[in-house]
């Protein structure tokens, strides 16, 4: 198979192809605990007809597609019949009821995504004119649609040029939650068809240390990422991998490397073994990255600047709030300058309304407040998977090898359906079923938005958060700056406050412990300043 996309004829082997979709799909079963058989069939939907073995034309039906299967599959004889086996009943039912198998199902809010990816938007003129031309920096506070406006360009990229664009993020669930969208959207992410590409900066780069043979046949050590991030850079920049090296390495892995732009989101918060090393895999003024001001959660401010000319950087400022509608962006607002923290987005009045709860009793025990919540949810238009809820490290409990949140046990009591994000393999893919209500770690939530967003155990994730930076201690940017270690840990908490508080569109609820503490007095005070949007349940 060849492909170009306005560059030379390159060659694409499908087979190779084919062979890396049965291991991936393998890989996700096995994750599942589900031991099945997987076997391979190349599906060519611009076919009328095809006469090759395991492949069939676009016009299919289930006798073509077994007979194509069975063509290079071994068979088992049975009472004079061949027969395919795949497993045992048990876990073929297993395999059949897999979310990768179930479409996905839009709600409104989700059509209202897609729609905002294909609409005009003279920011992204402005991403088109100046990315090729130096790198691009989107630069704005939480919730001014930073995410959104890097997929509203890697879209138009597609769609007008057929360029192929990697979007990269940190966040395991973000990038779940952007595949999820561009799954609805329809949006391929093939290397001849071009689209767009989402994935983890960890595991994408893990891919390059397997090719540039820094990795042995020992079980990945997650901890020593950041040394080979720099060793892969010595590497390069010590001549030992040349340009030509990597070119080739791009052209033997297309799928998993080749790539006409590269997006990144949360850029600011990106370690400096990355953010060079990524600069010196692809060319920088490809390069678009989303930076979220002062949303830093991994370390030091990221500087993707360095070494680039100053004709080489474009930096596109947002300033407007896209997320929240015009009462949150009061309350967060409020909330910030209460707690001297850095958040000055410009409320946007056409998004007029939003709403705040307040309450002391856990979440878990409130199951009218979530009925009402999802009615309100529904008469909207919206769906459960709308609804967000956000836990502290201590909601989750870990069992037969799965995790799990004290909350998902509540709501599966209440017979409602939930994908629960705590578990790491629930991660892996993204809620496929619009009546799922979905839960995440705060340690999670960053970048993601629901209509209606509930931050249960608010103090005690900010105070486990501001304990664990005591624990820590200061970070050598902040001895040098001698800043005093418990103001480090309060920034770190409030830190935290505002990327939760920015998570949703409509309705927001907080849930507190202790309306005496510190962390929960700034929730109840701050929602004192405005009744006529603010509710106290308690």
């Amino acid at each position: 198979m060849t492909y170009s996309r306005g560059g030379p004829l390159q060659r694409k082997s499908a087979t190779d192809q084919n062979v890396k979709q049965m291991h991936a799909l393998k890989t996700y079963l096995s994750d599942m605990h589900v031991d099945v058989f997987v076997r391979r069939c190349m599906i060519f939907p611009s076919l009328g007809t095809i006469s090759a073995p395991s492949a069939v034309s676009g016009v299919f039906n289930a006798h073509h597609l077994m007979s194509a299967i069975a063509s290079t599959s071994p068979l088992l004889e049975r009472r004079g019949q061949g027969l395919l086996s795949a497993g045992d009943g048990s876990n073929v039912e297993k395999a059949l009821v897999a979310p990768i198998f179930k479409a996905a199902i839009p709600t409104r809010l989700d059509r209202e995504r897609m729609d905002r990816l294909a609409a005009k938007n003279p920011a992204v003129d402005d991403i088109l004119g100046k990315v090729g031309e130096g790198a691009v920096f989107l630069r704005g506070f939480a919730g001014t649609g930073k995410t959104v406006l890097l997929l509203q360009a890697a879209w138009k990229l597609f769609r007008t040029e057929g360029k192929r664009t990697l979007v990269l993020t940190y966040n395991h669930a973000l990038a779940a939650d952007m595949r999820r969208l561009m799954s609805l959207a329809n949006i391929p992410s093939s290397v001849e068809a071009g689209g767009i590409r989402v994935g983890t900066v960890m595991s994408f780069l893990y891919r390059w240390f397997s090719r540039l043979g820094l990795l042995g046949d020992d079980l990945l050590d997650y901890e020593e990422y950041p040394r080979l991030c720099v060793e892969a850079l010595e590497l390069i920049e010590g001549g030992a991998v040349t340009r030509d090296e990597i070119d080739e390495i791009i052209h033997a892995g297309p799928d998993t490397f080749d790539f006409d732009h590269v997006f990144v989101d949360e850029g600011q918060d990106w370690p400096s073994g990355e953010t060079a090393l990524l600069k010196a895999l692809y060319d920088p003024t490809r390069l678009c990255v989303a930076d979220g001001v002062d949303q830093l959660v991994r370390g030091a401010r990221a500087d993707w600047r360095k070494g680039l000319a100053r004709d080489k950087r474009r930096t596109l400022p947002l300033g407007k709030c896209l997320r929240l509608k015009s009462n949150l962006s009061l309350f967060v607002s409020a909330f910030a300058r209460q707690t001297g923290s850095a958040w000055d987005a410009e409320p946007n009045a056409e998004a007029g309304g939003g709403r705040v709860i307040v309450c002391t009793k856990p979440y878990a025990s409130m199951r009218s407040l979530h009925e009402r919540l999802v009615e309100d949810l529904r008469s909207d238009g919206n769906d459960c998977v709308d609804l967000l809820v956000c836990v502290p490290p201590d909601g989750v409990i870990t069992r037969r090898d799965a995790r799990e949140s004290l909350i998902g046990a509540a709501i599966d009591e209440w017979k409602q359906a939930n994908w629960d994000g705590v578990d790491p393999q629930a991660r892996s893919d993204f809620p496929r079923d619009p009546g799922q209500v979905r839960i995440m770690q705060y340690a999670s939530c960053r970048g993601l938005e629901g209509w209606t967003v509930v931050l249960d155990g608010f103090d005690r994730f900010l105070k486990s958060t501001f304990d664990a930076k005591l624990s820590a201690g200061l970070s050598p940017d902040e001895k040098a700056g001698l800043v005093d270690v418990e103001k480090a840990a309060t920034a770190e908490a409030w830190r935290w406050e505002l990327i939760s508080l920015t998570r949703p569109i409509d309705t927001l609820v907080v849930q507190v412990d202790d309306p005496s503490d510190r962390f929960g007095s700034q929730v109840l005070e701050a929602a004192r300043s405005f009744p006529d949007f603010a509710e106290n349940l308690d």
